[in-house]
């Protein structure tokens, strides 16, 4: 694998290490930086790896741990394998770049915010974001002088390349995530040769369970069309919305595309690899909630799918955050770190503290000071997960297993006072009965 000098240099000046000997607070710093990895692991190590534990019986584990591979594999590969190939592809298309050797490549970490005005906007931005790759303004001069100092051609043209690569991300990893239940289900259903949830398995017999799922199973055609449905929606969408207030939402009379112009940057991919929080909270809705529910396979799934997963991404999407900020702030009074923004009163990001000598607040800190933050940073994430796995890993699941017992013991005794007493079974019944047993 060839790799340009400059970019190696400028790895080297930042002191970031790279492969085998990488640091504990990158590797931290990468897994937050990603979205979907970050939620991936969120809930591989916080929620499915303890709540397979805490499964209801074997089969029940085997499934959470064969769907939380799934995901896991989906979100890793999303953006280490498919982006590249992607930006690649939309800007050859485009003819903005064909040689991926050099550093052309990384014009797309230009934000988006510099593709809302025009081209002296876009230049302004480009040359930035080359002084803070490269640690000079004219990393990306071959790409300019390509169009004759035309940055009004290149600014369109670079807004086409980024709806193409949102376009295409969110319709392959929207199509990857909702397919996970599916094939969970479809993977239970082989192993077993049973229908019905399996959290209830070692509950009921097998004429129960698929008695169960019966009702279910008659809309499953439907149900996994409007999950192909659902998981498109946001590749139709977001990216022409964005687009449209890119070139034209500033001086629009439509709310949309002034809100999309005006906010632009939330869409922005980390490193042009990772989708923003913006973007992944659309892709977790269609491609992973609602399939979900979806995808349940009998009214015990799905309450417990409705309270687990609800929970679980209530707290990723907001209350992971604000127990960052609630630990931050502990840290700050308690032990003199500095993980506050003192401007926004938000934590920063790793990602922040890596780069700490271009932020006004940061910049003057001592070497000391600055790595005693950065640790704290990385044991306070740790500490946020370990949080998560305590209360909705372990905690969580022995609330719903009692309630999914109750229920379905209820559920039994009802079928056995409707049952006539009168009808007593024949021999080969009370043999095949047995055997359940």
């Amino acid at each position: 694998m060839l790799i340009n000098n400059n970019y190696l240099n400028n790895r080297i000046d930042n002191k970031q290490i790279c492969y085998g000997n990488i640091s504990v607070f990158d590797a931290v710093k990468n897994i937050e930086s990603n979205l979907l990895l970050n939620k991936g692991i969120t809930e591989v190590g916080g929620f499915i790896i303890p709540q397979a534990i805490m499964a209801n019986n074997k089969d029940e584990s085997i499934e959470r741990s064969f769907k939380s591979s799934l995901y896991f594999l989906i979100t890793f590969i999303s953006p280490i394998v498919l982006l590249p190939l992607f930006n690649r592809k939309a800007l050859s298309h485009y003819n903005i770049s064909k040689n991926f050797k050099n550093d052309e490549k990384r014009i797309l970490e230009v934000s988006k915010e510099y593709l809302t005005k025009d081209g002296e906007y876009l230049k302004r931005g480009i040359e930035l974001k080359s002084q803070e790759l490269f640690g000079n303004t004219k990393g990306f001069n071959s790409i300019i002088e390509k169009y004759g100092n035309d940055t009004e051609k290149l600014r369109k043209d670079l807004i086409s390349v980024h709806t193409a690569i949102h376009f295409t991300d969110l319709l392959t990893t929207n199509l990857m995530v909702a397919s996970y239940p599916w094939l969970g289900n479809l993977f239970t259903q082989y192993r077993t040769k049973r229908s019905g949830y399996s959290g209830t398995y070692k509950m009921a017999d097998e004429e129960f369970t698929k008695k169960t799922a019966s009702k279910t199973n008659e809309t499953k055609k439907l149900r996994q069309a409007l999950t192909l449905g659902l998981t498109i929606i946001p590749a139709l969408t977001l990216p022409i919305l964005l687009k449209k207030g890119m070139l034209n939402g500033l001086t629009s009379n439509n709310k949309v595309l002034k809100w999309f112009n005006k906010n632009a940057e939330m869409f922005d991919y980390k490193k042009a690899m990772y989708m923003s929080r913006a973007t992944a909270l659309a892709l977790w809705l269609t491609g992973d909630y609602l399939p979900n529910m979806l995808a349940s396979r009998d009214k015990y799934e799905l309450k417990d799918n409705l309270i687990r997963i609800t929970l679980m991404d209530v707290f990723f999407w907001g209350g992971d955050l604000l127990l960052k900020k609630v630990l931050a702030k502990c840290s700050d009074k308690m032990f003199n770190t500095h993980l506050i923004n003192k401007d926004t009163n938000h934590p920063y990001t790793l990602d922040n503290l890596k780069n700490y000598k271009n932020i006004e607040n940061l910049k003057h800190l001592s070497e000391k000071s600055i790595k005693k933050t950065k640790r704290a940073a990385v044991s306070l994430y740790i500490l946020n997960l370990g949080i998560l796995m305590g209360t909705l890993g372990f905690g969580l699941p022995i609330l719903l297993n009692r309630m999914l017992r109750k229920r379905v013991a209820e559920d039994k005794a009802k079928v056995n006072i409707s049952t006539p007493l009168t009808m007593k079974p024949t021999f080969i019944e009370f043999i095949n009965q047995a055997k359940n047993r």
